[in-house]
């Protein structure tokens, strides 16, 4: 016996946020007006492309994200299966001493050491700070559990509301699953605020055992 099951997760990233170019990691920073502009633009977008069914939706605790989600289950709840839920997989990476600090400060300071995370941050991490593999395991162990929860409760789509991080490895582990984390990804890879891209996951029960196979999708 065998069954088909097709799931949709989506992924927005935060927008702009309201206290400048820092290296926002862990910095609760609030979204700018633009930011939040940003958002509900990506929203709009994401309502012409949704397939029927409602969205289980998960946010960063982190407020450049959870704020707009809150406000996202309160003024379309009917888009939702249950309210909002915060998880913290999808926090950002930890910049650890470097973190909440301006770009322009840490180029001045650390010149050496910012130019080699700017170039490689799988082999140069901030002081005292998560390093990407950390992150890849985070993330990789949250969406594990997200995939493995929409197939126990017959849910097939969801929205995840995050940060750039967090969508870099997802995208690193759907083009390169089970490896390292792609360098690229996260060095030379644009994702601009308010981004939206998703992940298809074509699952197979096959003798009581889930296969599944993910595919990252540029456009809704």
């Amino acid at each position: 016996m065998s069954c088909y099951r097709k799931l949709t997760v989506y992924l927005m990233r935060h927008g702009n946020c309201a206290d400048g170019e820092i290296l926002r990691g862990r910095t609760d920073s609030p979204l700018s007006e633009q930011g939040q502009e940003q958002m509900w633009n990506a929203w709009r977008e994401l309502c012409n492309h949704l397939p029927e069914g409602k969205l289980l939706l998960l946010s960063s605790p982190l407020q450049r994200c959870s704020l707009f989600a809150d406000s996202l289950a309160s003024e379309m709840p009917e888009f939702f299966e249950r309210p909002l839920q915060t998880a913290n997989w999808l926090q950002e990476l930890n910049f650890g001493e470097w973190d909440g600090k301006s770009m322009v400060a840490l180029q001045a300071d650390y010149p050496k050491a910012t130019a080699a995370y700017a170039l490689d941050p799988l082999n140069h991490t901030p002081p005292h700070g998560e390093t990407v593999n950390e992150l890849y395991q985070r993330v990789n162990r949250g969406w594990q559990d997200l995939v493995e929860e929409l197939l126990s409760s017959q849910q097939d789509n969801a929205l995840l509301i995050t940060h750039g991080g967090v969508i870099r490895t997802l995208i690193s582990e759907v083009l390169n699953p089970g490896q390292a984390p792609l360098s690229g990804v996260f060095s030379s890879l644009e994702l601009p605020y308010g981004s939206l891209l998703k992940i298809v996951v074509d699952a197979h029960e096959v003798d009581g055992e889930w296969q599944c196979l993910p595919k990252l999708h540029w456009q809704l």
